[in-house]
């Protein structure tokens, strides 16, 4: 793999994982039994947030591994 290329897989996947975040923050506050509604709530789904929020730490781990592959192969 070239340098180039774990970049933007770095990139993409970081970003991914932070819009995953974004949606598990979303279902913790504002999803209900009733659906979805657009005031705060202390508590909604908290285990279809935490899911999805393990999603995201996958990403962003492959985000950092892709990054620290990046360094440690120097192409020269």
């Amino acid at each position: 793999m070239n340098k180039q290329l774990l970049n933007k897989i770095s990139i993409i996947t970081l970003i991914i994982g932070i819009f995953l975040f974004l949606v598990a923050y979303f279902f913790f506050h504002f999803v209900t039994d009733n659906g979805i509604t657009l005031t705060w709530h202390e508590e909604g789904k908290p285990v279809v947030a935490l899911l999805i929020g393990m999603l995201g730490i996958l990403f962003i781990w492959t985000s950092v591994m892709a990054l620290i592959i990046n360094i440690l192969t120097n192409k020269k």
